[in-house]
């Protein structure tokens, strides 16, 4: 009888070592599995190649600092080639294949078929999506459809956000630019419908600036094709604007420009919204006569925190140009690192986007903040609207907003290109 005692005792005593052992297997095996970030991009343009380094950046900053809660981050990448079949076949991969509990979905088409796809597989496989360069995507349905698409987030500004009182566009022309009559030019493209039209609530581009005290002297749309700007630049001349708004994305904005200079309306000033305008290079691409051009998101060097500089270092180290959606690809991570350690894990995604939703973050650029749609809050120190405009031998300086000229070139401003043509006698 004692016998069967001390067996049963040795039994028990064996099968709790054991689940120790295992349960401290799991432990392990848990912190040793890595937390996968995926990406679907377009890598054979600088926007998707920008997007890819600037994740491979930040992956290797969080696992040299030890991870996630003790695990490795891994990079999970896929070239949909701007075809749309390819990005639907990626993302099911990611998700159900690699496990990837946050990814990026680069432009409007991508993120759009992407979303729907990832609205079927949340339920079984939840996971996290990042839209990013994806302006004319609509976010309402994060709004009418919330637990269809809760997974969903913008970092990357939407159309929509221009029209925010928080990056101060109209007190950009009226008080720095002195604009008074307006030549408003616009890409005929899908993601400029919000801007020739009006949608969501809001007014077209051209009511917008009239509501706003600023006459539109000259308004056509442009196609993203056209080569031979002078006609258009001499309608513009003659309808007396002071400033040109030309909305880009697509347009050859080197053509533009070097015409520009030399058209009639070379002393209008020109304010250009994206493309090959952004970046310092331009100066060189266009000859020198990028002179008082001014382009939205302009790559100069922003000291937002002491992580922003040593950053960009190591994305021109590689050859990389700061692109739209390269702060959201770099500071992505580090967002997705702070919700899991306040989730206390990985295991509750509903959790990690209700953190998403209350937090603000910040690692190397401005404070992420998501409002209701789950778009990125604008208006420093929130998401800005820089501007930065070629000045005499190509210096780039940045002229909008004010916050972040004082940081960035104290003491430089805008000039008016009529005054900068005078002093360099161009």
């Amino acid at each position: 009888m004692r016998r069967n005692k001390v067996g049963k005792w040795m039994c028990l005593a064996v099968l709790i070592a054991g689940i120790i052992f295992l349960s401290g297997t799991a432990a392990e095996i848990l912190a040793e599995e890595p937390i996968r970030i995926g990406l679907i991009g377009a890598f054979s343009s600088p926007q998707g190649i920008s997007e890819k380094t600037s994740l491979e950046i930040s992956i290797q900053e969080i696992n040299d600092a030890g991870g996630i809660m003790g695990r490795p981050v891994e990079l999970v990448a896929e070239d949909f080639k701007m075809q749309m079949p390819l990005a639907m076949a990626a993302y099911k991969k990611m998700v159900l294949n690699d496990k990837c509990l946050l990814i990026f979905v680069e432009g409007t088409e991508g993120t759009t078929a992407c979303a729907q796809l990832g609205a079927r597989l949340y339920q079984s496989n939840p996971h996290l999506l990042f839209s990013v360069y994806s302006a004319g995507f609509n976010m309402d349905i994060v709004g009418n459809e919330y637990d269809k698409y809760k997974f969903l987030f913008h970092p990357e500004t939407s159309a929509a956000n221009f029209y925010s009182p928080g990056i101060q566009l109209m007190e950009f022309f009226r008080n720095t630019v002195g604009t008074k009559k307006l030549a408003l030019l616009i890409e005929d493209v899908g993601w400029t419908e919000l801007f020739r039209n009006g949608k969501y609530g809001l007014p077209s581009m051209k009511d917008h600036f009239e509501k706003n005290g600023i006459e539109v002297a000259y308004y056509t749309l442009t196609d993203i094709k056209e080569k031979m700007f002078l006609p258009i630049l001499e309608k513009v001349a003659a309808s007396g604007a002071d400033t040109i708004y030309w909305i880009t994305g697509y347009t050859d904005t080197v053509a533009l420009v070097k015409q520009w200079a030399q058209s009639a309306a070379k002393d209008v000033d020109i304010v250009l919204w994206a493309g090959a305008c952004a970046y310092a290079a331009f100066w060189k691409m266009t000859g020198g006569r990028a002179l008082g051009a001014t382009p939205q998101g302009p790559e100069i060097v922003i000291p937002y925190t002491k992580r922003t500089v040593p950053f960009i270092s190591k994305l021109k180290e590689k050859g990389v140009g700061v692109l739209s959606s390269t702060y959201s690809t770099y500071d992505g991570p580090w967002i997705l690192k702070k919700a899991v350690e306040d989730a206390g894990g990985t295991s509750d995604v509903e959790k990690l986007i209700k953190i998403i939703e209350g937090g603000e973050f910040q690692h190397g650029f401005w404070i992420w903040a998501f409002d209701s749609l789950h778009e990125s809050k604008k208006g420093y120190p929130y998401q800005p609207f820089p501007l930065g405009q070629f000045q005499t031998d190509g210096k780039f300086v940045l002229v909008h907003p004010e916050k972040l000229v004082e940081m960035t070139n104290p003491g430089l401003e805008y000039i008016r290109v009529k005054d900068l043509r005078k002093k360099t006698g161009q």
